[in-house]
């Protein structure tokens, strides 16, 4: 195990092309760090950058008491686990962990015992015998695993290992994957552009755009307290509601409604001119299922209801254009285009709100539904430079 530390590293494709600009992490001994962030955001280059695999452009990266900045993969005593699993077609489950060992010349007994010991955590004892052709995806990307675990790195780096699954699989594997840190306590770094992998598994998380760190910070604190409108648009399923919305006295306006703002939120300096409004769909509620005294109301025309069991999404139009900065579009789109954003059929210059209700509810298509809003659990944004405001905003590493 061992502490990880980035001070100021910046990487530089060609004359131009910043890849990663000027981060500094620090990721505890034994911490579960997962970088998260869209397509191109440089997350998988800053692994690569803690592997060896890139050489740094600026800055220092150091691992348990070592600069290793300048030291080649070998000698940084970290063990990588890929997309691609990468085992040896012909090799058995047992010869494909125990590979690495081998490599080293490692004692056959020191090796079959780590082997063995690896199998167990896993739950790959009943397939040593087996080739890759038989085990599923799971099974092999636990072999992966395995390989990397017998090395006893200072590090884990994981970039994306679970891309390639199912979607059920990938639930098993995240609560799997999350045990083994559990029982191991080794620091890991895990690269993912999928944001709920990132807030199931981490400890902490780093969210990343256009190479530049937004905020360092717990799966919860990230969700209930973003930093920029960035961090609020990328992170939550259903995503956050955004709408300009125009600042009054103790109250904000959208779309024809006026919603109070709490004590404790200082909108002063937007007073008379406008922000942009944050609202998470589990914020609003079915008020003729769940009615909290004194929170306000309002009056929606449900356009689309998805039924999930245990809750029912409720899309429906607002009366306000939606919110496409770059940073909403970077947040909704792995390519970053414009056309991401796409508005319901016929509700074109309108927002479009997704309220997260009890599935006790009788809301259908076309039907009225009073939605119960929370003014406490807002989340404001200055229109120009997307930070927060109204609130302390959190710190961003």
């Amino acid at each position: 195990m061992a502490r990880i530390v980035l001070e100021d590293v910046t990487k530089v494709f060609g004359s131009d092309v910043v890849a990663v600009d000027h981060v500094s992490l620090d990721i505890g001994d034994g911490e579960f760090m997962v970088l998260v962030g869209p397509s191109g955001c440089g997350k998988s280059t800053l692994l690569r950058l803690l592997a060896g695999l890139e050489e740094v452009t600026e800055g220092e990266i150091y691992i348990g008491d070592r600069n290793v900045t300048d030291l080649a993969p070998k000698d940084r005593d970290v063990a990588m686990v890929f997309q691609n699993y990468a085992l040896y077609p012909h090799m058995t489950v047992e010869q494909n962990i125990g590979f690495g060992l081998k490599l080293r010349r490692t004692p056959k007994a020191e090796t079959r015992t780590k082997v063995k010991e690896a199998a167990r955590i896993l739950g790959l004892q009943p397939f040593l015998a087996r080739k890759p052709a038989e085990l599923s995806g799971g099974q092999r990307q636990r072999v992966a695993i395995g390989r990397a675990m017998v090395r006893d790195p200072k590090a884990f780096l994981m970039d994306e290992p679970l891309s390639n699954l199912d979607a059920k699989l990938r639930v098993q594997m995240r609560a799997e994957l999350a045990t083994v840190h559990e029982r191991l306590g080794t620091t890991t770094v895990y690269v993912t552009h999928d944001q709920v992998e990132a807030m199931t598994l981490g400890q902490r998380v780093a969210v990343l755009k256009d190479g530049v760190l937004q905020q360092v910070d717990t799966p919860q604190a990230l969700y209930n307290a973003p930093a920029n409108l960035f961090v609020a648009a990328f992170i939550g399923s259903p995503p956050m509601n955004l709408v300009e919305a125009e600042v009054e006295d103790h109250a904000v306006s959208f779309g024809g409604y006026r919603l109070p703002t709490p004590d404790g939120v200082d909108l002063a300096s937007h007073r008379g001119r406008s922000l942009i409004l944050g609202i998470r769909p589990s914020d609003l509620e079915d008020a003729d299922v769940w009615q909290s005294g004194g929170l306000p109301v309002i009056e929606v025309k449900a356009h689309v209801t998805e039924e999930l069991g245990s809750e029912v999404n409720v899309l429906f139009r607002v009366d306000a254009p939606p919110v496409a900065t770059e940073d909403t579009i970077a947040a909704a789109s792995e390519e970053g285009a414009e056309e991401a954003v796409i508005p319901l059929m016929g509700a074109e210059g309108k927002s479009v709100f997704c309220a997260r209700v009890d599935p006790r509810t009788k809301a259908r298509p076309g039907a009225t539904v009073r939605l119960s809003v929370d003014p406490s659990r807002f989340h404001y944004f200055d229109k120009e430079t997307g930070r927060r405001v109204g609130t302390e905003a959190p710190a961003t590493v």
